[in-house]
């Protein structure tokens, strides 16, 4: 069983009777919110992500998400998108584009970290409505400048 906790609760996911991953319930016995899991997951992530408001604040962002550009986490506390990522490049606005009509996308785009160094990455982002009801989004990057070298190296 797995533990997780959150600053409003201890829970344990255990499933009911109904094959879905929203019917996980609290040790109390009652549904999980979108916050509770969006949190389990961003807690327990391998790579890079962060949550943003609808006009791309970064409200809140994991280690990895510090680690990748390089910064402190105080210094990340102060910073905007636009000085991660490099929004006026065509992959990134056709990315924006598809989220704000589907929902949710994925993308290779250019990051920027702390030295000014670009770097390519890969997002994935979903808008979901918070347990307060204001949109938000959970936005997961990495790092595939590996992966293009790779496809380089063998002719690709």
């Amino acid at each position: 069983m797995n533990n997780y906790m959150t600053s409003q609760e201890s829970f344990t996911m255990f499933p009911t009777t109904e094959p879905s991953f929203y019917n996980f319930r609290t040790k109390e016995n009652k549904p999980f919110t979108a916050s509770q899991i969006y949190d389990a997951v961003f807690k327990s992530a391998f790579h890079a992500m962060f949550y943003a408001d609808k006009e791309g604040h970064i409200l809140r962002f994991n280690q990895k998400f510090c680690k990748l550009f390089e910064y402190s986490v105080t210094e990340m506390k102060d910073m905007e998108r636009n000085q991660l990522l490099e929004i006026h490049d065509k992959p990134f606005i056709d990315f924006i584009n598809e989220r704000s009509d589907k929902g949710l996308a994925i993308a290779e785009i250019t990051g920027i970290k702390k030295s000014g160094k670009r770097f390519p990455c890969r997002i994935s982002s979903v808008i979901y409505n918070s347990d307060y009801g204001n949109k938000r989004i959970l936005n997961t990057l990495v790092d595939i400048s590996d992966d293009l070298s790779a496809r380089w190296d063998i002719g690709g």
